[in-house]
């Protein structure tokens, strides 16, 4: 069990590194969008083949290094391999959400500080209420509606219970004190 009350806070810190990586692009994507202006104003291409070059270059690149990334910090971290699924799945699917909330902001702001601006607070409650730094119970009952849109409270929750069972009843007990509960995991997708 002390194995796995070490392990939480770096399953913490491994989610919000995902939370992180696409936050840097957005000043690029903001440049990009503003070449693609002039260049489209001069007919050289359609903003739709910018559109699909991305989609067929930049989400396989960013899929592949996220990926690598999680397999470097799994073999790292001494997590079980019963849990590299899950821990993958989550951990991946937490950068995608980031990647696209901060794709979409940055093709919407006008310019990297705007977009810096607006994420950080979508960020920052995110971050906190992952039932980690901030507990359902420990929420004042008039946020906790938060922790049901997070994506990281549902990462946080089903890669700390998969953890738990593979640990043993100790670990799980500590996951039951943590409010996470197992077998939420298809809310999380939706």
């Amino acid at each position: 069990s002390s194995m796995f009350l070490q392990q939480v806070p770096f399953m913490f810190i491994t989610l919000t590194s995902a939370c992180f990586e696409s936050m840097g692009s957005m000043p690029a994507l903001i440049e990009e969008r503003h070449l693609m202006k002039y260049e489209t104003s001069e007919a050289l291409y359609a903003e739709w083949v910018l559109a699909l070059a991305n989609f067929l270059v930049d989400v396989p690149l960013g899929l592949l290094g996220a990926s690598a990334q999680i397999c470097i910090v799994f073999v790292f971290s001494g997590f079980p391999a019963a849990v590299f699924q899950t821990f993958f799945l989550w951990v991946l699917l937490t950068f995608l959400v980031y990647d696209s909330l901060f794709t979409c902001l940055a093709a919407f702001a006008a310019d990297a500080q705007l977009a810096e601006l607006v994420a950080t607070p979508i960020l920052t409650v995110f971050l906190l209420f992952n039932g980690f730094l901030v507990s359902q119970a420990g929420a004042p009952a008039w946020l906790r509606w938060i922790f049901g849109v997070s994506p990281n409270f549902f990462a946080m929750q089903s890669v700390v219970t998969a953890f738990a069972e593979a640990e043993g009843p100790e670990a799980q007990a500590i996951v039951g004190a943590l409010g996470y509960e197992r077998g939420h995991e298809g809310t999380g997708l939706v």
